[in-house]
């Protein structure tokens, strides 16, 4: 997968006279494996008279103004293995042979069985050191090792002899580059790069100026695009109602809504606008077909892509909702009827309420009512923020609970009175799609509803 540039963000430095700047841009980047990385673009001067006196070099993670004419050194010196000092003779050009004898007599003494008894300083040091690269404190091999290059002291003197002219030359070669870097650093003028945050908000701020007159200068360019319509758009919702909204009637047959996002061919959806009511505050809004759905999530359960700001819809709700839907049932949400209220005075409403007939006027006959009865309805409690109920009892759940049994007695008399079958489900149903689906087709299948459900064998549809 190639990398692809996400962002950058521009680094600046102060020049050498303090009248410009340095400049160079860190860039962001990854793919869509999700790995990242970064690419610095090559510094550039911007400062006329330090520009005509330096150019810009790095050397050993540091930054600088370079007078023209000079430059760091490129190229270490570097000394061929073959001529390199291996352990053994490093030893020896360090301690010599007397040294090295005082060490093994020091580690081979009847009682320096350990380091902590060793006395003599070059045996300690030569311990400890042989303790930490090998990661073993037992004097015997390091005695056994000494030994050894006692044994053959001669031989390894001889080959210091032979490879001492080119370690000297190397060493002469190592000062005059280390001179060079000195002295190039001395006529140098060190950068001190930073994110420069000011600069970055301008560029970002130019950008956004420059999208928007390049969207203005194309916004009626010719584009193609892909037309649909919505799955809502056969369903005439007229005289309906959606949630809490009474449709009065269909003002915008073929209304288009445009998505032209950065990517792909922009889409255009063809749905039906209606003119709407809401039933329990009485505001008149504009609703397209297209948001009249259930949408799911797993953060918030179910919940209405369009509803009143007037009052809340629980998941419990819009699960009930997008059944009867599926069911093709035409329903009632929030319902209030005249003289059932509550101890405030404001009406008490009904979850749902259906209708199979309607009276010579057109009115429709209300014969069933659906509550759907969270667990306040049942035990002392609240809820909390996160919309968890939580047990609890004192004085003001016990008022809170008393009052709700009260209303749910007040709601039960009225559709005794007045010939409406009231049905209750409650929450534990909500839990499981298949239970609460299943519930709500035995009530309507009870009172003489008839429903649609997707046949198990075949691929139409079947009339309950």
């Amino acid at each position: 997968m190639s990398y692809e540039e996400d962002y950058r963000k521009p680094y600046s430095a102060k020049c050498a006279c303090g009248k410009g700047y340095l400049q160079f841009y860190r860039i962001y980047l990854s793919n869509d494996w999700g790995q990242e990385k970064e690419n610095d673009t090559a510094v550039e001067i911007f400062c006329d008279s330090c520009k005509e006196k330096y150019h810009y070099e790095r050397n050993y993670g540091n930054d600088y103004l370079v007078p023209n004419g000079l430059a760091f050194p490129k190229q270490r010196p570097e000394l061929d293995r073959k001529y390199s000092y291996d352990d053994k003779e490093k030893l020896v050009k360090k301690y010599g042979r007397e040294k090295i004898a005082a060490m093994v007599a020091d580690m081979t003494e009847p009682k320096h069985r350990f380091i902590k008894n060793l006395e003599n300083e070059d045996a300690i040091s030569f311990a400890n050191s042989w303790a930490q690269w090998y990661r073993k404190k037992s004097l015997a091999p390091m005695v056994s090792y000494l030994q050894k290059i006692l044994d053959e002291y001669d031989d390894i003197e001889k080959s210091i002899a032979a490879k001492q002219p080119y370690n000297k030359k190397y060493e002469q070669e190592c000062n005059i580059f280390s001179k060079q870097i000195m002295e190039t650093v001395e006529k140098s003028c060190q950068l001190s790069f930073r994110y420069d945050k000011e600069r970055d908000e301008a560029e970002r701020e130019q950008r956004r100026k420059e999208q928007e007159q390049y969207e203005e200068k194309h916004r009626y360019d010719d584009f193609e695009a892909v037309v649909h319509y919505d799955s809502s758009y056969k369903r005439d919702f007229s005289n309906q109602y959606w949630d809490s909204y009474f449709i009065k009637e269909c003002i915008d047959p073929q209304h288009l809504s445009l998505d032209k996002s950065g990517y792909g061919k922009p889409i255009i959806t063809i749905a039906k606008k209606y003119a709407c009511v809401c039933q329990i505050c009485g505001k008149e809004e504009d609703i397209l077909s297209s948001n009249m759905k259930v949408l799911y999530d797993e953060d918030r359960g179910y919940y209405l892509d369009k509803c009143c700001s007037c009052h809340e819809v629980s998941s419990f709700e819009a699960k009930t909702m997008d059944i009867l839907d599926q069911l093709g049932i035409t329903y009632i949400r929030e319902k209030s009827f005249d003289g059932l209220v509550g101890d405030s005075g404001r009406g008490l409403r009904f979850d749902f309420v259906l209708s199979k007939s309607a009276d010579k006027d057109g009115k429709l006959i209300i014969d069933l009512a659906i509550e759907l009865q969270g667990p306040h309805h049942y035990k002392k409690g609240y809820y909390d923020e996160f919309g968890t109920y939580v047990a609890e009892d004192n004085s003001i759940a016990s008022d809170r609970f008393n009052r709700q049994i009260k209303y749910d007695e007040r709601k039960r008399q009225y559709c005794e009175q007045n010939g409406i079958s009231l049905e209750c489900i409650k929450y534990t149903a909500s839990n499981d799609q298949e239970r609460l689906e299943k519930a709500i087709r035995k009530i309507l299948k009870e009172h003489g509803y008839k429903y649609f459900v997707e046949s198990e064998k075949h691929d139409d549809w079947m009339v309950y």
